[in-house]
């Protein structure tokens, strides 16, 4: 369990402050039960999530860990999807992401930029948002952990996958 003022990374939302641990007096929500109140570090915004959530919820990694995965980005297999159609690769490219841990979001970017040789300008729109969300929350997790601005982790990261 968090405690208020630890730092998270929740889903889609990424690096948040836990700001109360608390039943909420809010109609919409289960009675009883406990809720994290978080704070988005990107922007600002409140997140309730139960306790209990399927979402995925976990502490940030540490600096040894962030540099470690930074100095195996080189060598990180990459998973580029094999279908053709549209659909069945942003799929691919979701699952690859959900664990949303650092090394799932590093192989869907490094997958992605692989799969299109590093042109950007050649990405299919779809799968441009899904490598910007997932460079995003990687890049975001990192620098935090590397105490670097987020252009200067987003420097290091795609140095390392070159």
């Amino acid at each position: 369990m968090f405690n208020p003022g630890d730092y998270v990374i929740y889903g889609d939302s990424g690096f948040c402050r836990v700001e109360q641990v608390a039943v909420p007096d809010f109609d919409t929500f289960e009675k009883g039960k406990p809720y994290y109140f978080l704070r988005s570090e990107a922007d600002g915004s409140r997140i309730y999530t139960p306790v209990d959530t399927h979402q995925p919820l976990r502490a940030p990694v540490t600096q040894a860990e962030a540099e470690a995965l930074l100095s195996q980005l080189p060598a990180m297999q990459t998973c580029p999807a094999t279908a053709h159609d549209r659909k069945t690769v942003l799929l691919h490219y979701r699952q690859l992401m959900q664990p949303h841990t650092c090394q799932a979001l590093a192989c869907t970017v490094k997958s992605i930029l692989c799969q299109h040789h590093g042109a950007l300008s050649r990405i299919p729109s779809a799968e441009q948002e899904i490598l910007k969300k997932a460079e995003q929350l990687l890049v975001s997790g990192l620098s935090a952990a590397l105490n670097l601005s987020y252009n200067e982790t987003q420097s290091r990261v795609r140095k390392a996958m070159q």
